[in-house]
């Protein structure tokens, strides 16, 4: 009797430690950090353009946070779980961030059972260099091209000459012949007056 009870209870033990290796891991795991960005370790010129960790499972939004820490030890930003991944986590918008040391500090809460998980990780930022701007070379300006100067028509005679008449006779002949046919007209009638008085004197 006592034998067969001691073969059941190391039956009963290799049972249970069997089901323990056999249960899923996601049930003893934690919602542990995969993937940092920036990388632990990584020096980024300015600010990154982001600061987010991925996750072996999904988290639940309350207890799950990321803090980010300034060169002096001070919160500068805070981010949670994303609302389109339960499986990341993510500080949105990124701050400015002047160069030094930063450190991020991850805390998560399984959705799965709950458990809590705490991971940290560093990054250096360092001045964002200038570019330097290059003076593209000025452009020779074109030699100008005078217009021609304009051609003057020659200046036509302020006054025409008159026009000869059909006869030959110019246009003013006609004021010069009037006077005179006037003149001897008044000279035969005052010739006419006088002979006529001599005849009646004598």
């Amino acid at each position: 009797m006592t034998s067969r009870a001691s073969w059941r209870g190391l039956g009963a033990f290799v049972i249970a430690f069997a089901v323990t290796l056999i249960l899923p891991a996601e049930v003893h795991a934690h919602a542990e950090l995969q993937t940092a960005t920036p990388k632990d370790g990584a020096t980024v010129a300015g600010s990154p353009p982001e600061i987010s960790g991925s996750y072996s499972e999904a988290m639940t939004t309350t207890g799950s946070s990321l803090v980010l820490l300034g060169p002096d030890g001070k919160q500068v930003a805070t981010g949670g779980v994303d609302p389109a991944n339960d499986r990341r986590m993510a500080i949105d918008p990124v701050p400015d961030l002047v160069p030094g040391m930063y450190t991020v500090k991850s805390t998560t809460r399984s959705a799965a059972d709950g458990d809590i998980d705490r991971k940290e990780w560093s990054f250096t930022v360092v001045p964002a260099s200038t570019p330097t701007l290059t003076l593209a070379p000025s452009a020779t300006a074109a030699p100008s091209v005078s217009a021609p100067p304009a051609s003057t028509s020659p200046t036509p005679n302020a006054s025409p000459a008159p026009s000869a008449a059909a006869d030959g006779t110019s246009s003013g002949g006609g004021d010069v012949v009037l006077p005179i046919i006037a003149a001897l007209a008044i000279a035969t009638v005052g010739g006419a007056l006088l002979l006529g008085r001599r005849g009646r004197t004598s």
